[in-house]
């Protein structure tokens, strides 16, 4: 997923998450690709902020680890980035034509919460992966 800001033509990437599979199939009972028959269990997700890659979460490595996770799951999305970034901070004294002076601040931010979630059913032999965002631009005067 992409999330691009665009303004006056200019574009900025702000923000991409990715979520990452690896040796699956086993649990499905499908038939891994050429290659990939060795390949240790895994899930996760990546996101790259303002072209800043940020800690990826693992959700599990190994199928120990899988089953393990399953029974102690509460069912509640891992956060990924959650926070506030000040984007602009702007203060000026404008001298108006009565002699008087004005005042003017500004501030612009970007609150920020993402989070993902996976649900795996042995039983079915069927995946869910969830990417939840989040996000608010403010200005305070």
């Amino acid at each position: 997923m992409n999330i691009y800001g665009a303004s006056k033509g200019a574009m900025l990437h702000g923000l991409q998450v990715a979520i990452e599979a690896q040796g699956l199939e086993t649990l499905i009972a499908a038939t891994p690709d050429e290659g990939e028959e060795d390949l240790e269990s895994f899930a996760g997700m990546s996101a790259l902020l303002f072209d800043v890659q940020l800690r990826p979460v693992t959700f599990f490595k190994g199928y120990s680890d899988l089953m393990s996770k399953m029974f102690s799951m509460t069912g509640e999305p891992m956060n990924v980035v959650k926070g506030l970034i000040l984007l602009t901070d702007h203060s000026e004294v404008i001298q108006l034509q009565s002699g008087l002076k004005a005042s003017a601040e500004f501030q612009g931010g970007l609150a920020i919460d993402i989070s993902g979630g996976m649900e795996i059913s042995l039983w079915y032999r069927e995946s869910k992966t969830s990417v939840n965002n989040r996000y608010i631009v403010f200005v305070l005067k």
